[in-house]
């Protein structure tokens, strides 16, 4: 995002809460030569219509992200309609309400399918964490000095998960995003620019200068 808005810095609104799913669409296995389109119940079909599900809804709904990243058909034989397909769900939003009810509405959607394809779906809840909100007051602070070393402030919910979401269980936190290449982080692929870097560090300095003068009472 910032990228694409040309800017070093965005300033961190919140880190989304997240979602995390296995799903099995269970059908029946038979034979792919003999057993005619009408009468097959085919798990992995199920699973591929789900999915595409789980795309249109995170285009239509602001600010979630929804992704499948594991697939598994079994028996995963070339000839054998699969009589199982495994997959994982993965849900964000920076608002839990929303994340939520996505989530629910998913639930609704893969047994409408599965219920339509004759098949059986099982849904386990692997984990969910809480969005965290960055603190307004330092937010607001860090915005004010972002201001001061680029022509605009941007304002960025962070999808990924940071050690800020444990933090802020005991202190305000608020978070600086500096712009990657590509945005890609945590790779040997992530680059920064040098420029980018010396801003970013500038602006940490006045950051902590602005906090310090604030704290005794300088500002």
């Amino acid at each position: 995002m910032l990228e694409k808005k040309k800017l070093p810095l965005g300033v961190g609104t919140a880190i989304a809460g997240q979602t995390r799913a296995h799903l099995a669409f269970n059908g029946r296995a038979g034979h792919a030569g003999t057993t005619p389109m009408a009468l097959r119940r085919d798990a992995l079909c199920a699973a591929a219509q789900f999915i595409l599900e789980v795309e249109t809804l995170a285009k239509n709904r602001a600010g979630l992200v929804a992704t499948v990243g594991a697939l598994q058909a079994l028996p995963g034989v070339s000839n054998v309609i699969p009589a199982q397909a495994q997959l994982s769900l993965d849900l964000r939003h920076p608002v839990d309400d929303v994340r939520r009810s996505a989530c629910a509405e998913l639930r609704k959607r893969a047994r409408t399918i599965a219920a339509a394809r004759k098949l059986q779906v099982d849904w386990q809840a692997v984990s969910e964490a809480a969005a965290v909100q960055c603190d307004n007051r330092l937010s607001t602070v860090l915005g004010e000095v972002v201001k001061r070393h680029q022509k605009r402030l941007v304002r960025l919910p962070s999808g990924a998960g940071h050690d800020a979401a444990a933090i802020a269980a005991i202190t305000p936190v608020a978070m600086l995003f500096v712009r990657c290449k590509g945005g890609i982080s945590h790779h040997p692929e992530e680059s920064a620019s040098e420029r980018d870097i010396r801003i970013a560090i500038a602006v940490m300095g006045d950051f902590l200068e602005r906090l310090a003068a604030l704290h005794y009472g300088k500002l």
